[in-house]
């Protein structure tokens, strides 16, 4: 191996990848901007919409109107609740003519004195934010109305109303403070880092190959004086640069976004929007040591996918053909994803460190919760590596087979 002639063909197709304006915009630019839009937007669009929410006037359709007793109708107004009368308050709810619906029983007042159990029945849409947040208001309303009643009845009789409440129960949030920042969005970000690794070498990926064969650069490459394995080392160190611009250029904007969040925004939100933010995330901070082991674990990402995007694309006979046989390899990313977003429930386990591509999104997502061990770092990293000079070989093997280099 002549590192010198590798680095030839890296600095060749790097040269080439330069000077295509869109690679650059795609790399360098997107990744930074996109991670901190979403970290700030989406937390910020829903904290913004829960305050709104709760300062709104809620209009609430009530079937029967006359029959809401004057203490709960005080109630709901002090809730921000406007009750409008209607004919058909399930009608109304289900087609969207009210967020949520209440049926009250007639002769409510009448029935509790009797000793009855009336039902109240709130309509809402499950899944329907907005009509979850409106049918919020109203739950708070009815349970202030219900321990009224308690309290009176209790007072009749001649009790305590603390007579229902002889254990003070308090919740403590036991979680770590990256735990807390990183909130429920953090799957995401190992997410991004690792569609980017493959976005970005892509580019470089399928020109270095399928597009030499396209324009018949790469048989006049193959008949110069250097050797195979130089070429196919030099096609992959330019393939993992471009990768690993785009995945640092993501972890770059993870820090940008924390740093923006806690620094910028928080500061000038309400209570409620602020708390909505830190439940959804958009604060992470990661120390020396958990950034360390997010870029170690981006560069193995970023050569497992360079080998493996080289030994795939060699095989199309055009451009074209070879974006349709990587196009695939997203869902070996997504599917890692949406597993992170149910951690908690799978109990993946110390075994999940073993499984390729998984291992490293489940170490980045670790990084972002503070709960980063060595010997996982020690266990991804081996694997990592072991998969990457498998694939490489392939690579190289590829390369070596006459009837798929000059296939047409």
């Amino acid at each position: 191996m002549r590192w010198r002639m590798a680095w030839w063909v890296a600095r060749k197709e790097a040269l080439s990848t330069l000077r295509d304006r869109r690679a650059l915009v795609s790399n360098l630019l997107i990744p930074i901007l996109v991670l901190p839009t979403v970290m700030l937007g989406l937390p910020l669009a829903l904290g913004g919409l829960f305050e709104r929410e709760q300062e709104a006037r809620t209009p609430v359709v009530v079937e029967a109107l006359n029959d809401v007793p004057r203490e709960l109708a005080d109630m709901l107004n002090a809730a921000n609740v406007e009750l409008v009368a209607s004919e058909d308050a399930l009608r109304d709810v289900r087609e969207d003519v009210a967020a949520v619906g209440l049926i009250v029983p007639p002769d409510l007042p009448e029935r509790l004195a009797a000793g009855e159990v009336p039902e109240v029945t709130i309509l809402q849409k499950v899944g329907n934010l907005q009509s979850e947040l409106a049918a919020g208001k109203v739950q708070v309303a009815l349970s202030q109305y219900r321990q009224g009643l308690v309290a009176e009845r209790l007072m009749a009789a001649g009790l305590d109303v603390a007579v229902l409440e002889p254990v003070a129960v308090r919740t403590v949030d036991a979680s770590r403070p990256e735990e807390r920042s990183s909130g429920q969005l953090s799957w995401l970000i190992p997410f991004f880092i690792a569609v980017w690794a493959l976005t970005g070498g892509q580019m470089v990926a399928l020109d270095a190959t399928a597009g030499e064969k396209e324009r018949g650069t790469l048989e006049a490459l193959l008949v110069a004086p250097i050797r195979r394995s130089e070429v196919v080392v030099g096609k992959f160190l330019a393939t993992v640069a471009s990768g690993l611009s785009a995945s640092f250029m993501a972890i770059a904007g993870v820090l940008l976004g924390g740093v923006l969040m806690r620094r910028v925004f928080l500061p000038n939100l309400g209570e409620d929007a602020a708390e909505m933010v830190a439940v959804m995330g958009g604060t992470p901070t990661i120390g020396v040591e958990g950034l360390w082991a997010l870029l170690g674990s981006a560069v193995l990402l970023a050569g497992a996918v360079a080998a493996v995007l080289l030994a795939v694309a060699t095989f199309a006979r055009s451009f074209k053909e070879a974006q349709t046989y990587v196009a695939p390899l997203s869902m070996v990313m997504i599917v890692p994803a949406l597993a992170l977003q149910f951690a908690d429930l799978l109990d993946l386990g110390a075994r999940v460190y073993f499984v390729p591509v998984m291992n490293v999104m489940v170490l980045m997502d670790d990084v972002l919760q503070g709960s980063v061990r060595l010997a996982d770092v020690a266990v991804t990293w081996l694997v990592m590596l072991a998969l990457l000079a498998a694939l490489l070989t392939f690579a190289w093997r590829t390369f070596l087979r006459e009837d798929v280099i000059f296939r047409s």
